[in-house]
């Protein structure tokens, strides 16, 4: 048992380790150059780069699905979406690029009733569409995302499936269903290119972009 308590604790040692950020690595930043919070109370909307490519990230029933556990970009250009939240093992205030994350949705105001809890995005394997993002879901890839810089004003998000290592990551894009449904999966050099905006619990019309943006 002992010796079973000091492998788990060397494992955790030499993750921690490997993807502390280094002393040049960079902090994320939302659309209003503020670092991105690590952690609880810190939500952020997804929404893309390129305008008239869609809306922010939402959920949807696919398939044969019941209850909305599909990730999925809006086809509504200014729905923002749901806010998600991003968590690093580490206690850090900020999120830096190429830390490991959880993401999840946290808002449950907002969010449908049926769906599960806690909702955790995660990798599903063995689809038609190939790796696809869900939540609370069964053949789940064991892995971390990551987020990187993209274009000068945009970031992609990054699944990198357990062993942790840079070559067998993949892209977050998108996969449009036949039944128009953009669905997030894991691809190779096809990222969806997105800004954060912070989630302000104060604000009107929090859902929505103004015609204007």
């Amino acid at each position: 048992m002992k010796s079973t308590t000091l492998f788990a604790l060397f494992l955790l040692c030499a993750l921690t380790s490997s993807y502390l950020p280094s002393a040049t690595a960079d902090v994320v930043l939302d659309m209003d150059g503020n670092p991105l919070g690590n952690g609880w109370q810190n939500e952020y909307f997804m929404l893309p780069v390129t305008r008239g490519s869609g809306g922010g990230i939402a959920l949807a029933a696919t398939g044969n699905e019941r209850c909305p556990v599909t990730v999925v970009q809006s086809h509504i250009e200014r729905d923002k979406g749901y806010a998600a939240t991003f968590r690093a093992p580490f206690h850090l205030p900020f999120i830096a690029e190429g830390l490991p994350l959880t993401i999840s949705f946290d808002n449950f105001e907002v969010l449908p009733r049926c769906v599960p809890t806690p909702l955790w995005w995660a990798i599903v394997d063995g689809l038609a569409e190939g790796p696809a993002v869900k939540i609370e879901y069964r053949d789940i890839v064991e892995g971390w995302f990551k987020i990187q810089k993209a274009y000068p004003l945009g970031y992609k998000l990054l699944f990198c499936p357990v062993p942790l290592e840079d070559s067998t990551c993949g892209d977050i894009g998108i996969y449009t269903d036949d039944k128009g449904f953009r669905r997030l999966v894991v691809t190779k050099n096809k990222p969806l290119v997105v800004q954060f905006q912070k989630f302000d619990p104060l604000a009107k019309n929090n859902l929505v972009l103004p015609a204007s943006e």
